[in-house]
């Protein structure tokens, strides 16, 4: 099985990282091969960040579907992943649909931290587009940016641990959700100071794509998802 994580951040020295991450996490008979896009964001912490990382995402699975059986787009504002289904019949997923969803078997709610004070209404629109908001408890930002959550790991684990605290005490979490593939780093830590199941999203993803495979499932085309038209599209 071969599964392509794409990073839909403008970032080479990532790849490396990624690459060795999400390998030690795949079965032995999984080979996972990452692609970053070429022009774009940084980060995706807006709408705008995640409209311009798009037409890049596209042109990489557009590129490259036909020799793997998986893609995975890594970021957890799910960038591109809608379209991304129109133009593959292999399966595609992001971290946010992934990780909220298996939340749901691991408690009755869930909480999601992530980065910046945007957080809240963002999740909360995700949850709603999913089905999901009547288990989200609560969504709640740390005041860190993406591009500084590996400065200070330190203050960062703080700061998750200070919201998921707030979350599992005021607002009855029983899980907690990781809003960002950028804390990866971190995950491991605030999972171990944390008396309630932590959702790590890029691992999750990972995952599910090779449990999806396995069972030779893949989305529906013909209701939500129609194929894409490529004649009409210009300029690109």
């Amino acid at each position: 099985m071969k599964i392509l994580v794409i990073s839909p951040v403008v970032s080479q020295e990532l790849l490396k990282d990624d690459k060795e991450y999400f390998q030690g996490l795949a079965d032995p008979a999984t080979e996972v091969v990452v692609a970053s896009i070429e022009k774009g964001p940084a980060s995706i912490e807006t709408f705008h960040d995640a409209v311009y990382a798009g037409p890049e995402i596209l042109r990489i699975v557009r590129e490259r579907h036909d020799a793997v059986h998986a893609i995975m787009v890594n970021c957890f504002a799910d960038p591109g992943v809608d379209a991304a289904r129109e133009i593959t019949d292999k399966v595609v997923l992001g971290p946010a649909e992934t990780a909220m969803s298996v939340a749901l078997h691991l408690g009755a709610t869930f909480s999601v931290i992530s980065i910046l004070p945007n957080t809240t209404p963002w999740v909360r629109w995700q949850a709603r587009k999913l089905g999901v908001e009547s288990r989200l408890a609560s969504a709640i930002g740390i005041d860190i940016p993406v591009l500084e959550i590996d400065e200070s790991a330190e203050a960062t684990v703080n700061e998750i641990l200070k919201a998921a605290e707030l979350a599992i005490k005021r607002d009855g979490a029983e899980v907690i959700v990781l809003g960002c593939t950028g804390m990866v780093s971190v995950a491991q830590t605030v999972r171990e100071r944390l008396s309630v199941p932590v959702v790590e999203p890029a691992a999750t993803t990972l995952k599910m794509a090779e449990l999806l495979v396995k069972l030779g499932l893949r989305h529906h085309h013909g209701g939500l998802y129609l194929s894409a038209t490529f004649d009409k599209i210009q300029g690109y």
